[in-house]
């Protein structure tokens, strides 16, 4: 099995020994229940990992002795998804999946269709943050997604990405067959639970998007992201064993 990741800041992994506290020291030391002897990785979050032995444990912190380091680079081909925001655990879901996948970039989206609302304090972009976060530990990721703010006009993003693809069921063309670019920025847009407006097809058209469909099936907001990630991962070299930097 491999080790558990922690995340820290970038600073503490170039030192001999890394002290984990704070939130993710009682995570390490109270629901991982680390003991002197186990190793475990830490990463900043932006390609840096350091493994090591733990040497310490207390109540809510850990210490360990670095013996290893390495940085992993971004994939030429980066994926971003352009997620409808959905009604609770569904958007919990769509967020996990993703992030476990290998999504480098998640934008949330207010589409016409969409039942849940954003809150404009900060509260829903920390809480997706925090679910990416996890799930990259849970997924030992030495990349956290990052998550950018809200949008609801598609076509203020839609032009900075080589390649636009839209899931939807209406498509003829299927998803398995459509080509990469084999460096660029790769956008997947996910429509929310009532569909993506005539609308918003029609911008999504305009922009050059390919609309394209997965099966025969109607997936849900919440899984039809992750789906689509792993047939386009699996069309790139990002799942074949990758060059890590010592």
């Amino acid at each position: 099995m491999t080790a558990p990741v922690f995340l820290v800041q970038s600073e503490q992994l170039f030192s001999d020994t890394c002290r984990i506290d704070g939130d993710e020291g009682r995570h390490a030391a109270t629901v991982k229940r680390m003991r002197v002897g186990e190793r475990l990785d830490v990463c900043d979050g932006v390609g840096n990992r350091a493994s090591g032995l733990a040497t310490s444990v207390g109540r809510d912190w850990v210490e360990l002795r670095i013996d290893q380091r390495s940085f992993e680079d971004q994939h030429p081909v980066q994926f971003t998804a352009i997620q409808a925001i959905a009604k609770g655990d569904r958007a919990d879901l769509a967020l996990e999946l993703l992030t476990e996948i290998g999504i480098d970039r998640i934008i949330p989206w207010q589409s016409q269709h969409s039942v849940a609302k954003w809150d404009d304090s900060g509260k829903s972009l920390a809480k997706w943050q925090r679910v990416v976060r996890e799930a990259s530990k849970q997924s030992r990721r030495a990349w956290v997604p990052e998550i950018s703010e809200l949008t609801s006009n598609l076509t203020d993003v839609v032009s900075q990405f080589d390649s636009l693809i839209v899931l939807h069921e209406t498509a003829d063309e299927s998803l398995a067959n459509v080509e990469l670019p084999s460096l660029g920025e790769v956008a997947i847009v996910i429509g929310p639970e009532g569909g993506i407006s005539h609308d918003e097809i029609a911008q999504l058209k305009a922009a050059g998007a390919h609309i394209l469909r997965m099966g025969t099936t109607v997936m849900r907001t919440s899984t039809a992201g992750g789906a689509a990630l792993a047939v386009l991962c699996a069309k790139t070299s990002r799942w074949q064993p990758s060059e890590v930097k010592e």
